[in-house]
Formats: C-alpha cells, sequence, structure tokens
C-alpha cells in the first residue's frame, strides 16, 4: 500500500513540476501603454503588465498559441500574433500587447507566414520600451 501511495505521489508530482501554464491573448491584452516621443522621432512604448502576469507568468514556463509572423528568416526572427498579417501589430492594425517576439532555443527552419502554432518557451516581460512587450525565450514548438 505504501509504494502505491509513494507512486501516486511522484507521479502527481511530475505532472506538477513539468506542466506549463496556458498563456492567452486576453490576458497579454490586459496590458497598458503610454507612448512618448523619442529623440529619434520614433515612439516609445511604456508598457503596464497586470499584476497576475508579473507575478503568475512571468519567468515561467508557457504554452501559448497563435500566427507565426517571420521578422528576419536569415537571423531567425520571428514573432507570434494574435492576428494573422494582414490584421496584425506590424501593418497597423492591432497594439503592441498582440504580438510576442520568439527565440527559439533551436533553428526552427522555415515556416510559412501565418501558419497557425502552439508555442512554448519562457515568459520574459519587456519593460524598457525598446522592442516588444512579451519575449518568449527558449521557445519551441508545441504539439
Amino acid at each position: 500500500m505504501r509504494k502505491i501511495l509513494f507512486s501516486l505521489l511522484v507521479i502527481c508530482f511530475a505532472q506538477g513540476a513539468f506542466a506549463q501554464k496556458q498563456l492567452v491573448w486576453q490576458l497579454l491584452g490586459m496590458t497598458t501603454y503610454q507612448t512618448d516621443p523619442g529623440d529619434s522621432g520614433e515612439l516609445n512604448y511604456s508598457p503596464q503588465f497586470p499584476a497576475v502576469l508579473e507575478t503568475q507568468f512571468e519567468g515561467e514556463e508557457v504554452v501559448i498559441s497563435g500566427y507565426l509572423i517571420p521578422i528576419d528568416l536569415e537571423a531567425g526572427k520571428y514573432a507570434l500574433s494574435k492576428n494573422p498579417f494582414t490584421s496584425c501589430f506590424f501593418c497597423g492594425n492591432a497594439g503592441p500587447e498582440t504580438v510576442m517576439e520568439l527565440h527559439f532555443s533551436e533553428n526552427p527552419g522555415r515556416f510559412a507566414t501565418d501558419e497557425y502554432l502552439m508555442i512554448k518557451g519562457t515568459l520574459q516581460l519587456n519593460r524598457n520600451g525598446s522592442g516588444l512587450f512579451f519575449v518568449l525565450r527558449n521557445a519551441e514548438i508545441h504539439g
């Protein structure tokens, strides 16, 4: 009986220890921001992240689905968007809270623009006003 109980505890702990948190665009959309004109004429964005994002998701391994947007294929730069390319932040049809920067742990190869994927990685919140608000480090295709 003790062996069975011990085995169940090990299984439950292992599942909890390796489970990723599901991140949804609605939560990221709770991020507000202010814009300030920079010295070079570009707008600087100052994000204000919701407390739940900072306390429960930052630095955690998360899973999120979205549309893959290749930024620079040779440099391996990609973004994940809530919306397809024609409606995304880069086309001026959405806000900066609808896109995140991806840093793949290994070269993911080539993808078609707007391929809808589930991505796993560690969430970093970018507070410095340059770059995208959300960064997914050690990203990889999930599922």
